[in-house]
Parts: structure tokens; C-alpha cells; sequence
């Protein structure tokens, strides 16, 4: 989505209450899961303006975000010099097997022709744990913006597809996978921020839908 939009303007958007509030309820879900350590090594792909980049890097992970759009990584790259910005392509990762202790990709394979092969690039480069944020189709999110805008251009999932086509495809197998979700009312109002405090994301039908695969046998 950012790639057909000015950069600034885009990034604004995470300023304004609701994208405020559905950064954070993203990002905390995504940190959750993660469960990385001050000092880790984190690719975050797909990563844009770097608005998820600063954040993770806010926590003390030593991150690097990759971006095939030039235009949205020298906005990223004037907002924060911590961060390593590299432009290149989730299919085709630059990167050897193992390089990164985790890796994060949010909402950036709704947006890539193959993201079963993206996911498999994101696999090989990672020698821990994998967190990635997907648009759910079992969502109130989807029955509201799938036919507008970027929204069209996006493949939403579900927690089915994700267990029997998407995970089976990934050498080795995970360890370890858990699905979770967030975003149950997606229009940021009052109602919507009570409803989300309250709902256990255990439940399958948040519009942002994230899965954790890990190497180890490291529990959630």
C-alpha cells in the first residue's frame, strides 16, 4: 500500500487517533508474540516508512528493514539513522540461511504476488522466531474495506488457510506455531477501543491476523 502513496502522507496517517490506535493495538499483539530480547537481531520486511522498524528498534533490537520502493526507505532513513535500511525484494531475501534472530513482516505479504514464497524466503533468513501480520478475511475489517482502495489489491487469509497451505510449505517445520488476532471493530471509535480491551486474542476474528512460527522450543 505505501509504494502508490506519497511517504509522508502515509506515515501521517499513523499520527492521526485511529491509525494511532491501530499501530498500537498491531505492534503490541506483534511484540507479544515476538518475545525478543534487547539486543536481537530483527529483519523487519516489507517494511516501508519504517514506522514498525523505529519501534522495535525503541525496544533495543538491532534491526535491519528491507523495502523494494527507493522513495518510502529514504523517508525511513531521514526519520531514524539506528535502523540498517536495505532496498530488496521479499522473494528473493539477500540474506544467508539463519542471519536474523527474528523477523517480523506486517501486513507486507497481503501486498507480494507470491506470499507463500515470501514467507519461505522470511523461514530460510531467520534462525528463531518468524511474526507475521496478515489482513484476516473472517473479519469485520474485511466485510467493510475489501472492495475499496488498496484493500482490493491485498490477499486476506484465514487461520485454515494459513495451517493447511501456508505452514506445510516451510522447511523444517516450525516447532512451534500459534495464530492470534486483533483490530474486532475496526473503526477506532470509544465502543471499538472498550471491545478490543476486553476480547482475548485468542479469538480467530480481529481483522489483523498474526502467526508466530518458531525454530526452538521456546514457548510463547
Amino acid at each position: 500500500m505505501v509504494n502508490s502513496l506519497d511517504p509522508a502522507r502515509y506515515d501521517a496517517w499513523y499520527h492521526t487517533s485511529r491509525g494511532r490506535w491501530i499501530s498500537d493495538c498491531e505492534f503490541t499483539l506483534m511484540r507479544q508474540l515476538l518475545n525478543a530480547d534487547a539486543g536481537d537481531s530483527l529483519l523487519d520486511v516489507g517494511c516501508g516508512t519504517g514506522h514498525f522498524s523505529r519501534r522495535f528498534d525503541r525496544l533495543g533490537l538491532s534491526v535491519t528493514g528491507i523495502d523494494p520502493d527507493p522513495k518510502t526507505l529514504d523517508f525511513a532513513r531521514q526519520e531514524s539513522g539506528e535502523v540498517a535500511y536495505l532496498q530488496g525484494s521479499a522473494l528473493e531475501l539477500p540474506f544467508s540461511d539463519d542471519s536474523f534472530d527474528d523477523t517480523v513482516a506486517i501486513t507486507s505479504l497481503c501486498f507480494i504476488n507470491d506470499p507463500v514464497l515470501a514467507l519461505q524466503e522470511i523461514w530460510r533468513a531467520t534462525r528463531g522466531t518468524c511474526v507475521i501480520g496478515m489482513l484476516n478475511e473472517r473479519s469485520l475489517l474485511y466485510r467493510e474495506k475489501h472492495t475499496h482502495g488498496s484493500y482490493r489489491q491485498a490477499h486476506w487469509i484465514t487461520p485454515k488457510i494459513l495451517r493447511k497451505e501456508w505452514i506445510p510449505a516451510l522447511s523444517p517445520s516450525p516447532r512451534q506455531v500459534s495464530i492470534r488476532s486483533a483490530l474486532f471493530l475496526p473503526s477506532g471509535n470509544g465502543i471499538a477501543r472498550w471491545v478490543e480491551s476486553w476480547m482475548p486474542n485468542q479469538l480467530p476474528w480481529g481483522g489483523f491476523l498474526v502467526v508466530r512460527l518458531t525454530k526452538n522450543d521456546e514457548m510463547p
